[in-house]
């Protein structure tokens, strides 16, 4: 499996935090090289097999992670190139409830102000790819501490001009969510910067 993270459960929801998409084959024991991160709105459906440590992922339908692999593994094989053992991309998230339901999420999150952020987000990463979806009153003050952080090559997809746009979006940007995401410009971005 290539989808790992760490859950924590907290009166009952899901928490999940270093949510790791590794490129090839990897060992879950060893840190490993973080070749970019990816910056969502939370985590949907994708659930543990084991809570409290590093564990892997049981999709249950998510879609953002296989996505996100793909454009990678897709950006390599147009290089010519294999990614490094052990290397993958970081999930960040706006917060990190997990509920495939964005509505839902967001009120049932609301008793939960307190629930820290993931610890990662205080590293540092290569490349940085938003996809946190357009403006939205609830997520917006979200954003802040992804906006106000030196972030390393930023990118994202312009829903608007339909291509991908290189610097770190504000918040009216109309940010593309990965679902119903065109692959290939993405791909063509990615070979570039990897």
């Amino acid at each position: 499996m290539s989808y790992v993270a760490r859950f924590e459960e907290i009166e009952g929801n899901l928490f999940r935090f270093d949510t790791r998409v590794y490129l090839g084959d990897f060992d879950i024991g060893i840190e490993g090289e973080c070749i970019a991160s990816i910056i969502g709105k939370n985590p949907g459906s994708a659930s543990p097999s084991i809570t409290s440590r590093l564990a892997p992922l049981d999709l249950r339908g998510d879609k953002l992670l296989p996505f996100v692999r793909n454009r990678f593994l897709s950006a390599f094989r147009m290089m010519d190139k294999k990614p490094n053992k052990n290397s993958y991309i970081r999930i960040w998230n706006l917060f990190y409830l997990c509920n495939k339901d964005l509505n839902e999420a967001k009120f049932i999150y609301e008793k939960y102000n307190s629930v820290g952020f993931c610890p990662t987000e205080s590293k540092e990463s290569p490349l940085n790819w938003f996809a946190w979806g357009p403006s939205d009153s609830y997520l917006d003050p979200y954003k802040a501490r992804f906006l106000s952080k030196k972030l390393t090559n930023p990118f994202f997809y312009d829903n608007r001009k339909k291509t991908v746009s290189t610097s770190v979006p504000s918040i009216l940007n109309s940010v593309k969510h990965t679902q119903g995401m065109p692959a290939l410009p993405i791909e063509k971005h990615l070979r570039k910067v990897l």
